[in-house]
């Protein structure tokens, strides 16, 4: 075991139990290596290989790319499929990568990490702005209404939509299309990642 997988382990013990956070550190190691990765190179035992992606899907950290209708994250069709294709969100790779060196799972500092590369003019504000956010979405969506509420509050003078769109390309966030639709309001998913322990 390298010091970088130790690490990476010890950072997910505090989410996962000791077998998952084995498992999901092995995952993640290997997937984090390109940009996507295909179902028989994630280098974990058959007997456990799927349970492990289903987690890895629903906690966000591994999507799979095929999708029914678009790019939201609740749209993906999870197989389990010789050639089947999967890729780490930009956030995701910032924390893994982390985490390899320090065996934490350091959210603030990543997000505004990912947020510079994407070109954010005030990440330590926008950092602050998630942080709200992320407590008025315990159940990890949220609608926009409720953001551009929050950021009124904090007296932020922020274009709601460019924001969104930086935040989705990170991998922070995904439109929720079906609830959307249903609601009649615009929700977007928070990445549960962003609330796992440190």
């Amino acid at each position: 075991m390298t010091e970088e997988f130790a690490n990476l382990v010890e950072a997910l013990n505090k989410q996962f139990s000791a077998e998952e956070a084995q498992s999901l550190a092995r995952l993640l190691s290997c997937s984090c290596r390109a940009d996507s990765i295909i179902y028989e190179d994630i280098e974990l035992d058959d007997e456990i290989k799927d349970d492990i992606i289903m987690i890895a899907s629903e906690e966000r950290v591994l999507l799979p790319m095929k999708s029914i209708r678009g790019s939201a994250w609740e749209d993906r069709v999870l197989t389990f499929t010789e050639g089947e294709r999967y890729h780490v969100p930009r956030i995701v790779r910032f924390l893994v990568e982390d985490a390899q060196g320090c065996g934490k799972w350091n959210v603030d500092e990543m997000l505004e990490k990912a947020l510079v590369e994407a070109g954010e003019s005030n990440p330590e504000r926008m950092v602050d702005y998630l942080d709200h956010v992320r407590l008025l979405a315990p159940k990890y969506d949220v609608e926009v209404g409720v953001m551009q509420t929050i950021s009124g509050e904090l007296g932020l003078e922020i274009d709601i939509h460019d924001a969104i769109d930086r935040f989705v390309r990170c991998g922070i966030m995904s439109q929720c299309t079906q609830k959307s639709i249903h609601s009649g309001f615009s929700k977007y998913e928070v990445n549960p990642c962003l609330y796992w322990k440190s």
